[in-house]
């Protein structure tokens, strides 16, 4: 595989009018993050938040829309503070006051407040932390919690990047890095060949850079997701409230989130069933498919399925990975100057909302480790000593997340399997424990984290429109 040479006192720009091998499809880039979802953008905009370029490869032709909704719990705003567009969406997505769960088997049913603290002052809600612990840290009664548009969230995040940070149609076929080169070369399925200093994986589930760092592919859980957006017309017969509701059947959950005053979100789980891959290919049938899951259900959530889109009709696979304690170290800080964040690296069940939350979260703290070193990026002389110092800064990200994602992953499992109630005894624990003394206060457990802010040195007053 060729590698650029760089000589002395050469920039980047001179290395690629000398060698016409390298202009003519290779391109020399500092920092070069894959994929351009959730993980990807707000890794980007943290980057960019103190003062570094990046690059971000998109394999789609533009910000991929798939997903529906996301549930952004406190420490996901946190984060969005932190990257600088927090205020852009909280305008357009209401609060949520709380969490109801309730048991389709037994009646019983448990509510959890999450915005105690919060108060309307001048027409404009505001966050007001009543209740606080012995540290001085807001209680989980003081949980900001908001439902948001998938393709919004994107969009907010795109456009806070600089002009050029994004390129789309460049899927990444390859990757390979000579013995003793501080660089990598990535291979794009259009034959371009990209060389960086830093590559960092936020391809997502099926990863292309995982497998290359050295980890498995992420399993099947067993169980899918069905998701979609109602849209509710002016005369529909439900009042809904500011609360995510979850029902819990027999071997079935179903859930939905208020949006806005008109879109509202709604998921179920199940296990996986044989016929999942023709369903999911007619949005039609899929619905179907939904109804007959939530038959027996309560509520709105049927009529939230029929006033659904078709185009926002999904169903997918829950996939995770697992770590042991005892090999995270070793398996999540990468590979010399690549590493990987978010379901690129910690796939997991969607049961406490966290997904997009701990990848934004990722973000944040991999970009602070970053402005520790304060690495010149220009420097001629980019050896093997600037690797390590990488390397290290991958381990030091690695150690600050272990816990915290490990956490979240085996709560999300438990969660999944007990609310599910796939077997007699699960069910049992469920109605008679989980419910009557857990309750929800689970989801808001682990929705009570701060992932810190970042070393500023450049400001959305500077961002540039895609």
């Amino acid at each position: 595989m060729w590698l650029p040479i760089r000589l002395e006192g050469e920039t980047w720009e001179e290395m690629a009018a000398r060698d016409s091998c390298f202009s003519s499809g290779h391109q020399a880039i500092d920092i070069v993050v894959v994929g351009g979802g959730v993980a990807g953008l707000a890794t980007a905009l943290a980057l960019h938040r103190i003062g570094l370029k990046t690059l971000v490869l998109e394999r789609s032709d533009c910000l991929r829309a798939s997903g529906t909704a996301l549930i952004l719990w406190d420490n996901a705003w946190k984060a969005l503070d932190a990257l600088g567009v927090a205020d852009t969406l909280r305008a357009d997505y209401c609060l949520l006051d709380g969490i109801r769960g309730f048991s389709n088997c037994s009646g019983v049913q448990k509510d959890v407040p999450l915005n105690r603290g919060f108060s309307n002052c001048s027409g404009v809600r505001k966050y007001v932390p009543l209740i606080k612990d012995r540290t001085g840290r807001s209680s989980m009664y003081c949980l900001e919690s908001r439902c948001v548009e998938r393709s919004v969230l994107l969009e907010t995040l795109a456009k806070a990047l600089p002009d050029g940070s994004i390129r789309f149609n460049s899927k990444l076929v390859s990757i390979n890095k000579e013995a003793g080169s501080p660089f990598t070369t990535l291979e794009l399925a259009d034959r371009t060949f990209i060389t960086a200093k830093i590559v960092i994986g936020c391809d997502g589930v099926n990863s292309v850079v995982a497998p290359w760092i050295g980890l498995e592919a992420a399993k099947p859980s067993g169980r899918v997701a069905i998701r979609g957006m109602a849209t509710l017309t002016e005369g529909h017969r439900y009042t809904v409230e500011k609360k995510m509701v979850q029902i819990v059947g027999k071997e079935v959950r179903a859930g939905f989130i208020p949006c806005t005053d008109q879109k509202v979100y709604w998921f179920i789980t199940r296990k996986s069933q044989p016929q999942d891959a023709d369903v999911s290919r007619d949005p039609e049938i899929l619905r179907c498919a939904a109804l007959e899951a939530v038959r027996d259900f309560p509520g709105p959530i049927g009529e939230f399925i029929k006033s659904s889109p078709a185009d926002t009709l999904s169903l997918a696979d829950i996939k995770v990975r697992w770590f042991w304690p005892w090999e995270w170290d070793s398996k999540a800080k990468g590979r010399g100057s690549v590493t990987l964040l978010g379901d690129a690296l910690h796939p997991m069940m969607p049961d406490l909302g966290q997904g997009a939350s701990s990848a934004m979260e990722d973000a944040v703290v991999l970009a602070r480790c970053l402005s520790h070193l304060n690495l010149n990026f220009e420097n001629i002389n980019w050896r093997e000593k600037q690797e390590r110092r990488i390397e290290e800064c991958f381990r030091e990200y690695a150690a600050a997340r272990k816990w915290r994602v490990l956490g979240i992953s085996g709560g999300a499992f438990v969660a999944g399997n007990v609310m599910d109630g796939y077997s007699s005894f699960l069910r049992f624990l469920r109605e008679w424990a989980w419910l009557p003394f857990i309750s929800m206060s689970y989801i808001t457990y682990f929705a009570a984290s701060d992932c810190g802010n970042l070393p500023l040195q450049s400001t959305p007053t500077h961002a540039h429109q895609i």
